[in-house]
């Protein structure tokens, strides 16, 4: 007969409620899916995306109105890849361990320590897919947000505004050295300033200019592309514009996640970020795209696309902007190997397995799927660092 889990679900609980008290910076403040239904590598889960709503003029009128069609649409998140964490032991070790009366504690700490593993390898995952697919970057690329006062997060509401977000659930999610500097602000530590003395005995951050703002380990650092002297077509680009041609006779690489600047035509400050290199690499003429909602202003032939400084990646975004999938894998239990999904208190389902060997050997395997995706760009953006 397989091997009896049951008996450790109170352990592996415990480790589950353990892991779910750490700060999940991103993974918390995104739009997740997170059940217990097995999937393999490479399935998609459809996401719905309501149409944009058009506006006519109204009279009044006896005859009863009849609405407008609206076509749904949604998008497809993929299973990216599944994240997993294994431990063995041979017979004799384990009957150690029972004689000592500590399997059960040394079973729940690797347990735990398994899904911490498993969510840091999320989180650094959703803080790459979400920068390289943001609207805009704001900041100073190599300069720590925060060094002496959090005006940036006033000129990040206004860029929610402009691009339609519906400012119901705005995140700002940040590393611990913007955290660190934030929290030196007299702003946050004097409480005559700050309504109240809760930021400086907690730690936590309340909201600011309506964005929840959270810590992450799993923020990334962009090493900037190579590419210099890259211009708009002849024909220039218009506002609105996301897929931009590029004159050849360039050098270097566009990557995705660069923040791209032009001069040169009508003064443009936007720092836009360029959510694909396209085809513009080295000499050869060719295309990027920018995230929505593009162009702010228009182009004209020859104006000159600078690619800004490496920095890190903080992120601000509206909850519904992102999407985050995690599901256990597909896996069927024989008469050597049994299977638990567990989760914490977030949703986060993983796949216990435990494998009996025939050679005085057993193995344990802690294993999630996951995948993320931007459906909004024009509702993320990047608080450069």
């Amino acid at each position: 007969m397989s091997n009896d889990l049951s008996s450790l679900r109170p352990t592996l609980f415990s480790a589950a409620q353990t892991v779910a008290q750490e700060a999940v910076g991103i993974l918390s403040s995104i739009n997740t899916s997170f059940d217990n239904k097995g999937v393999a590598l490479g399935d998609t889960v459809k996401v719905p995306v309501a149409p944009a709503a058009a506006v006519a003029s109204w009279t009044a009128q006896m005859a009863k109105p009849t609405g407008t069609d609206k076509t749904a649409t949604s998008v497809d998140v993929q299973i990216q890849d599944f994240a997993s964490t294994s431990w063995n032991l041979t017979a004799e070790q384990q009957r150690s361990l029972e004689n000592g009366d500590s399997d059960r504690e040394w079973i729940r700490q690797l347990v735990a320590q398994g899904m911490r593993a498993i969510r840091n390898t999320m989180e650094a995952e959703a803080a790459k897919v979400i920068y390289k697919n943001a609207s805009r970057a704001y900041g100073t690329a190599g300069t720590t947000p925060f060094s002496t006062n959090i005006d940036v997060l006033a000129e990040l509401r206004k860029a929610m505004i402009d691009n339609g977000a519906p400012m119901s659930d705005m995140n700002l999610v940040i590393d611990s050295a913007a955290g660190l500097n934030a929290r030196k602000l007299s702003i946050i530590q004097q409480a005559d300033q700050a309504g109240s003395d809760a930021e400086r005995r907690t730690g936590n951050f309340l909201r600011q200019f309506g964005f929840a703002i959270k810590e992450s380990a799993g923020i990334q650092y962009h090493t900037k592309g190579t590419g210099t002297g890259y211009d708009i077509i002849a024909a220039g680009e218009a506002i609105g514009q996301t897929v931009l041609s590029l004159e050849g006779g360039n050098s270097g690489t566009i990557l995705a996640g660069d923040v791209g600047t032009f001069a040169g035509g009508a003064t443009d400050a936007n720092k836009y970020m360029i959510v694909s290199g396209g085809t513009a690499t080295g000499a050869a003429a060719g295309t990027i795209t920018i995230g929505n909602p593009g162009l702010l202003v228009a182009k004209v032939d020859a104006d000159e696309m600078t690619i800004g400084n490496s920095y890190t990646a903080n992120l601000a975004f509206e909850r519904s902007a992102v999407v985050g999938i995690v599901r256990p894998p597909l896996w069927y239990p024989t008469a050597d190997v049994d299977i638990m999904p567990i989760s914490d208190e977030f949703g986060m389902t993983y796949l216990m397995v435990d494998t009996r060997g025939d050679q005085g050997m057993r193995t344990w395997q802690l294993i999630a799927g996951y995948g993320f995706k931007v459906v909004q760009s024009e509702y993320v953006f990047v608080l450069m660092g």
